[in-house]
């Protein structure tokens, strides 16, 4: 079992990459998350790394976090779901929210991401709302919980994105914006203190 592997980025695409390690070229499959946080080619990056096995696949996927990887084979435990829609998940949405959606029972953000329908979200609920709250210890009194929030936050980053920041970015500047706030922000408000907050 490969844990992970350390070399030089050959190339990435928002959906895989290549890595030089002792000259041997390995071919990764990412999810977006991880390749807006990739350097340039040419870099050299450590990736975790999960082996997908089957008769007829063999198949690496590369994570730069840990907890993008547990959440990986987290899905992958959950029936119905494959690696695609498992990578997909995780190039719409943070760790943190899926994780927040899944303990919230909220399906309405849930079946908001692509490829999920209301049967599967169902599925993800009722197989991962035991394990997300064993093996993250969400605080289900978090930023997120008020759904007003949820949607004010979503807006902020849209708005970031539009305005040339990644989603990672954007998503990290609102949060820190929210967290930092000494009172309930408006819309307006909330994307200037996020541009305060942006990288």
């Amino acid at each position: 079992m490969i844990a992970y592997l350390e070399g030089k980025l050959v190339e990435k695409t928002p959906t895989e990459l290549v890595l030089d390690v002792g000259g041997i070229g390995y071919h990764l499959q990412i999810p977006l998350s991880t390749y807006e946080r990739l350097g340039k080619n040419g870099s050299r990056i450590k990736i975790l790394t999960y082996q997908y096995v089957r008769e007829d696949a063999f198949k690496l996927f590369g994570f730069v976090t840990l907890e993008e990887k547990n959440l990986f084979e987290l899905l992958l435990s959950v029936s119905g779901i494959g690696p695609k829609i498992a990578l997909g998940i995780l190039s719409c949405i943070s760790v943190d929210d899926f994780n927040r959606f899944i303990t919230l029972e909220d399906l309405d953000s849930l079946t908001g991401i692509s490829g999920i329908g209301k049967k599967t979200a169902k599925r993800l609920i009722v197989e991962l709302k035991d394990k997300i709250d064993q093996d993250f210890k969400i605080e289900k009194g978090t930023i997120f919980k008020d759904k007003v929030k949820l949607d004010l936050a979503g807006q902020a980053i849209n708005a970031l994105i539009s305005l040339g920041f990644t989603k990672y970015q954007a998503k990290e500047a609102v949060k820190s914006a929210i967290e930092r706030a000494q009172k309930k922000l408006g819309l307006e408000e909330l994307i200037k203190q996020s541009l305060k907050f942006s990288k």
